[in-house]
């Protein structure tokens, strides 16, 4: 195999519009139809639980999609993988459409969530392999801000589509999408510098040294518990504001924006820095606390007033501020713990959180849509384990850091 490419460099313009395409695609493709989830459940005649199955069987999907597109990719190239994971979620896309069961949508969605998984995995490759020093940092923001923009606007998008063609239409909006990233894929050129051979055996040396490090784990479980709050909210919250309190699906849309850009707002005040300001250490904990009052305020006003739009909304964007301001260090101190293997690092964290959201979300799937209580009770749960493995991520961050494992040299010996 050959690993200079033959055509022309990328454009660094491009590549960061391809990165920006790619990587906000997979929370688009979450969030864009949870408005129309209540009318879905009554097309195909099943519970508000069995129409989330569709949503959770995605991010489960998503999560494991990671963990086979990394290595392949650093293997025999992006542009491969990204047309393998892309031809996945287009034929999802088609099948959700043609889907006259809730099986068969539900399928449908676990090809899109498996598929979908190369372009945001990928997307943080390609960066790595086309920038270096602060423009690899300034692709990384703006990577991160189409990511945070996603699930912002793409509720609202989604109920004005439902309101004004059907729900449908959200679906069509994703397949058109689709068409769209193939049309940018077409212009990419190969940016693997040089392929990575890693044998079986040391992979999963490497895997098992990630998942047993105290540190990844404290890390992955209180950033999968975060993002969860704003999943749980995107797939319970339409039932109780349109079967519950009677209001509109575009009603929830700007709901949701509203959350949406709380969460983006948390994540960016994460770049305001003065020494007088809590370190990042301490706004972990500070977060998770706050984030933890809210949910027990939450709790406090569904035992005393019920369910109202605003009981329901405004803890969760006190929650939704913490998670978002928590997030990024989170990633930040999970993706760093191993930096010899930091792509493999990636695709396990990233598995790793989707699956715990993917649990938590399917956990909320039984929650009461007519009462406020169980999912305050929920969400005090979360935030209570949350502070828990904070605290243990910071005291294992004061531990020393042992001697470099001996896999990389073995790696080291293997690449040679």
């Amino acid at each position: 195999m050959s690993p200079t490419p033959k055509h022309p460099p990328n454009h660094p313009r491009f590549l960061l519009f391809l990165i920006c395409a790619f990587a906000s695609a997979g929370q688009l493709a979450i969030d864009i139809y949870v408005p129309a989830l209540p009318t879905m459940a009554h097309f195909y005649q099943t519970s508000p639980q069995a129409i989330q199955s569709s949503v959770t069987g995605y991010l489960i999907a998503y999560a494991f999609g990671q963990l086979v597109f990394g290595p392949l990719a650093d293997a025999y190239g992006r542009k491969r993988i990204l047309q393998l994971g892309l031809g996945m979620f287009t034929v999802g896309c088609v099948l959700s459409l043609a889907a006259t069961n809730l099986e068969t949508f539900v399928a449908a969605r676990v090809l899109q969530g498996f598929g979908i998984a190369a372009t945001n995995l990928l997307a943080k490759a390609i960066i790595t392999d086309s920038f270096t020093g602060m423009v690899l940092v300034h692709a990384y923001t703006y990577m991160a801000i189409a990511w945070g923009l996603a699930p912002i606007i793409a509720p609202v998008i989604g109920a004005h589509l439902q309101e004004a063609f059907g729900w449908r239409s959200c679906l069509v909006f994703l397949l058109v999408y689709s068409f769209g990233m193939w049309a940018v894929l077409w212009r990419y050129r190969e940016t693997l510098a040089q392929p990575v051979h890693l044998h079986p055996k040391t992979l999963l040396k490497n895997a098992r040294m990630v998942l047993s490090s105290p540190v990844f784990q404290s890390c992955f479980l209180a950033q999968g518990l975060c993002y969860s709050i704003l999943l749980v909210f995107n797939i319970v919250a339409p039932f109780m504001v349109q079967n519950t309190l009677h209001q509109p699906p575009t009603f929830f849309g700007y709901l949701a924006l509203a959350i949406g850009m709380m969460y983006f707002l948390g994540g960016i005040s994460n770049r305001i820095h003065h020494p007088r300001l809590p370190t990042a250490e301490q706004r972990l904990r500070i977060g998770a606390r706050v984030m933890t009052v809210a949910a027990f305020a939450m709790l406090g006003l569904a035992l005393a007033i019920g369910l109202t739009v605003w009981t329901l909304t405004a803890p969760v964007l006190v929650m939704a501020f913490c998670a978002g301001a928590m997030y990024p260090t989170l990633m930040a101190k999970g993706n760093s713990i191993f930096p010899h293997i930091a792509g493999l690092t990636s695709a396990i964290l990233g598995f790793a959180l989707l699956l715990v959201s993917a649990a938590m979300m399917g956990l909320a799937g039984f929650v009461s849509i007519h009462s406020l209580t169980p999912l305050a009770a929920f969400f005090c749960i979360v935030g209570v384990t949350v502070i828990v493995m904070v605290g243990k991520l910071l005291h294992h961050l004061k531990t020393p850091a042992p001697a470099a494992h001996p896999v990389v040299a073995e790696a080291a010996a293997e690449r040679r």
